[in-house]
């Protein structure tokens, strides 16, 4: 009994052992797995390599970081205050780990048992800096130990001073501003050189927790905090008792971005370009740009910009507008506003809503294709007696009853019930020559009658209505427009706006829009917005139901702008639409 018993305890104690050794080598399979993931992390996002993409317009330059401003320190230009000031109160023994240091992660991991909390307090700088440029901020023990190996990894390829640097750079100081550059010129109106050791403290105090040590709005809070670092630095460096004492004048400076609607949607579109040039997704497009120095080149005018800005934040309450301009020569979006707000990264309407374009579509969709089909002239007339299709009966402004009308007032007037007929002559080819202006919310249901008047399901951005509108300054031929003339990396070329033109219609048809829009400007429904001074002056409104969305799109020669007005959530406003709104808000513009 015995011997058996023996046997079966060395039986198990075999199998034990080998199961222990499979363990332990499945554990060793798992560890070097992930070591090889955070080094490959490191790898394909070098730290070096996260560059600033450089939006140019005309003469002037802006550096942008994930669509803000950031103003970098070199390694070698790092001051030693601000070294020395972030060492103290964040990581003392940054000269000394290898990335991760053990007594702060037990610290914390004891202090994390006693808490509700995961993931609190143990980070060395390496740490921070591994999740702010690799992870997620969830507070996680997976996320601390991916974390730790990235810490390692980093500094393995990096000197100490470099990833001080790179933290620093990428810190958060509240108010949307990040690194200790931008936030000494924001908060103190000085360079990060010049700081003395009070003001560096001050500002060293935001990052811990920008919400509540906010300068401005939490400023006890924060000299709090900097008594603390400064107290700190008493300790561990020769600094005086009276830096204390210093006061800290904070002057904020908002560190704007010029022309933010215009700049934010030219990223999005250099994101769109380097995806599709790289066959890439748009998450690895603006990694890509911004690994490799991107310079984006646009067709921006300041001037331009600015007037319609203006014009737009003048609108009265709660009425919201975009508006864009096109260069008809090299179609290059010259201007492009998309709100009222100066701050960067807001809902941008000229790009991102889609409303229903009412009778600004009619010259596109119904008299350019029955001009070009019938061979009609401006003085032929349709009948605009009340009529039906597919049971769609609209009814002309004011329910006004007409007879027979010239297509010249038609148009000038915005008609609704001869424009109707014209579309049931021209359906078929009205719907295709629609196809190259790529209006990306068309559907299906919009291949019907309720279109001609622009009843669309979806509707158009203004961007790309007004680039339709550019066919009728180029002699019938369309070609798509772009806020960029080129964009540039450290490889080369990846992307230059060149024209792929269609011909929309003959040039004949052309004219005959041409002077057609032009009678809508001398006296039709846009000759509020008339002047005398361009060689040639056309447009269009358009209003939808009730008066929720109004719109124009005018010419001057060869420039084309398009505006919209309404609300987001859409309502009536008919006073400003009898008034024409958004016709003298367009003449201001481009006056």
């Amino acid at each position: 009994m015995r011997i058996t018993t023996g046997y079966v305890l060395v039986v198990a104690l075999a199998l034990g052992l080998v199961m222990t050794l499979f363990s332990v080598r499945d554990q060793l399979d798992v560890a070097a797995d992930l070591f090889t993931w955070a080094d490959q992390q490191t790898t394909d996002r070098p730290l070096s390599s996260y560059q600033p993409i450089t939006v140019t317009y005309q003469k002037e330059r802006l550096e942008l970081y994930d669509g803000l401003r950031r103003n970098d320190l070199t390694p070698s230009a790092l001051p030693p205050k601000i070294e020395q000031t972030f060492i103290a109160i964040e990581d003392r023994r940054f000269y000394q780990h290898d990335g991760y240091d053990i007594t702060g992660i037990l610290r914390a991991f004891t202090e994390n048992q006693t808490g509700d909390s995961k993931g609190q307090g143990g980070s060395t700088i390496t740490q921070q800096l591994a999740r702010m440029t690799y992870l997620s901020t969830e507070k996680t023990y997976t996320r601390k130990i991916k974390e730790i190996l990235i810490s390692i990894s980093l500094e393995q390829k990096y000197s100490k001073k470099e990833l001080l640097t790179a933290y620093v750079n990428q810190a958060y100081f509240a108010n949307n501003i990040y690194g200790i550059e931008l936030a000494a010129t924001s908060y103190l109106g000085k360079h990060a050189k010049d700081l003395n050791w009070a003001e560096v403290s001050y500002l060293a105090a935001i990052p811990n927790n920008p919400s509540l040590y906010d300068p401005l709005r939490f400023p006890k809070n924060t000299s709090k905090r900097q008594q603390r670092i400064l107290k700190a630095l008493e300790q561990t460096r020769d600094i005086s008792s009276k830096s204390r004492k210093q006061p800290v004048q904070v002057t904020f400076r908002k560190p704007l971005i010029r022309y933010s609607d215009y700049i934010d949607a030219s990223v999005s579109e250099a994101i769109r370009h380097t995806a599709s040039v790289q066959n890439i997704s748009s998450s690895e497009a603006k990694q890509y740009l911004h690994q490799h120095g991107a310079v984006i080149e646009t067709y921006l005018d300041p001037a331009e910009q600015t007037r319609a800005k203006q014009a737009i934040q003048k609108l009265p309450s709660p009425i919201e507008g975009a508006y864009v301009g096109i260069d008809g020569r090299s179609r290059g979006v010259t201007a492009l506003v998309g709100n009222k707000s100066t701050l960067p990264g807001q809902l941008n309407r000229a790009v991102q809503s889609y409303r229903q374009p009412g009778s600004t579509l009619k010259p596109l969709l119904v008299y350019g294709p029955y001009l070009e089909k019938t061979k009609k002239t401006l003085t032929s007339r349709l009948d605009g007696s009340p009529v039906c299709f597919d049971g769609y009966c609209p009814q002309n402004s004011s329910n006004r009853i007409l007879g027979r009308v010239t297509i010249a007032d038609a148009i000038a007037y915005s008609y609704n019930t001869p424009a109707l007929r014209a579309f049931a002559v021209s359906f078929n080819e009205g719907l295709k020559t629609i196809r190259p202006f790529r209006f990306s919310q068309w559907t299906d249901e919009d291949n019907s009658y309720n279109s001609a008047l622009g009843g669309l399901k979806y509707g158009v951005s203004p961007l790309e209505l007004t680039n339709a509108y550019t066919t009728f300054v180029n002699d019938g031929l369309y070609s798509p427009s772009s806020m960029i003339r080129t964009i540039t990396t450290d490889q080369g070329t990846l992307y230059r706006h060149s024209l792929q033109t269609d011909r929309i219609w003959s040039s004949r048809t052309n004219q005959l829009l041409r002077k057609g829009l032009h009678n809508v400007m001398t006296y039709g429904t846009g000759r509020l917005g008339y002047d005398t001074r361009p060689a040639y002056i056309g447009g269009k409104t358009g209003t939808t139901n009730d008066n929720k969305d109004m719109w124009f799109v005018g010419m001057k020669d060869q420039h084309v702008g398009g505006i919209w007005l309404g609300a987001d959530l859409p309502r009536a406003f008919p006073v400003e639409a009898n008034s024409t709104l958004q016709v003298k808000t367009w003449a201001e513009i481009l006056r």
